[in-house]
């Protein structure tokens, strides 16, 4: 348990400390007189009404996950799934990826439902989700190509993509990679990491199996879309907070919210660091002046960074008040 403990801790201070260093990264060359007067006069209405809008994304997102768990066998509770979601998004600030393990806890001790299943659920949640992103990138691609192909060069995407490719190491890797678990095969059925990926695609298969017991498919689909809807409201709403974004068009909200939806994968608490720099190199391929998007930046991720905590520390206490007093009626 104690070792446990230190590799969680190693963890949670490597990605804060990169998260830290990124966002040092960005914002030390910036005077900060000069992002606060970029933030005088902000429109605050376009600042708070994509956080309402953000809340309706996380409980259409539980709506979607009860869809998955009721199949099961047992009928969970709307606001416990809710604040489950939230208190998910909470703890992946303290410890990355950490909120999705959370938030099955959190059902299985309030709703009884056993860990893996709700495991399995998630795994295919989370996929459903990766496509949809994919969809959705291909489409910023298609719409922005010459932009998007502008911030690949600005970041040099492609010239780092060709030099790896062009490595006779990268090969000799990816080689190595597919032969050697075909060599190896009856030694590896045997150790642990096997265990853990076969529990994993069991899991997986439990998830599918429920989506294909789903009453209302179409609602599901719907649902997932709507999702991803809300996230690119809760993002380009706030370019009208701002005298220098509120002219900027659809499409450049589109391929910034991509972008930073690129940043929130990267291995750092909430996207910290690598969000400001993806959707600030956005931002200025669309004409915005750097010190401008940093503080645009600066506003957008901290306004939305601290009502997810706030509201997801809240749902942890409410759903301890609320299920407690319910077991002591």
């Amino acid at each position: 348990m104690k070792k446990e403990n230190i590799k969680t801790a190693l963890k949670v201070i490597f990605s804060l400390g990169l998260g830290i260093l990124i966002f040092w990264y960005v914002y030390k060359d910036w005077d900060i007189d000069t992002l606060m007067d970029n933030l005088r006069g902000v429109r605050i209405i376009w600042i708070i009404i994509p956080l309402f809008i953000a809340l309706l994304s996380h409980f259409l997102r539980a709506v979607r996950w009860k869809m998955l768990i009721d199949p099961l066998g047992k009928e969970v509770n709307l606001w416990n799934v809710y604040g489950a979601v939230m208190a998910g998004y909470c703890i992946n600030y303290a410890v990355p990826r950490a909120g999705e393990i959370a938030r099955c806890g959190l059902i299985k001790k309030y709703e009884g439902v056993s860990f893996t299943k709700l495991l399995g659920t998630l795994i295919v949640d989370r996929s459903v989700d990766i496509i949809v992103e994919g969809f959705v990138i291909l489409l910023t691609i298609a719409l922005q190509y010459s932009e998007i192909m502008q911030l690949a060069e600005q970041y040099h995407l492609i010239e780092g993509a060709i030099g790896l490719l062009s490595n006779p190491i990268t090969w000799i890797i990816i080689v190595s990679l597919i032969a050697l678990p075909f060599l190896f095969r009856k030694a590896i059925k045997n150790t642990k990491i096997y265990a853990k990926i076969k529990e994993m695609l069991s899991n997986v298969a439990n998830g599918l199996k429920s989506v294909l017991k789903l009453e209302h498919k179409g609602l599901f689909i719907l649902y997932s879309i709507l999702i991803f809807v809300c996230y690119y409201f809760m993002f380009y709403l706030c370019f009208f907070a701002f005298d220098y974004t509120e002219n900027l068009s659809m499409l450049c909200g589109l391929s910034a919210f991509v972008m930073g939806s690129l940043g929130i994968i990267a291995p750092v608490q909430g996207g910290l660091g690598a969000w400001h720099v993806l959707v600030i190199g956005t931002l200025v391929t669309y004409g915005v002046f750097e010190d401008q998007a940093c503080s645009f930046a600066l506003l957008v991720h901290g306004s939305q960074t601290l009502m997810l905590i706030s509201v997801g520390i809240l749902a942890m206490a409410l759903m301890f008040y609320f299920n407690k007093k319910k077991t002591n009626a």
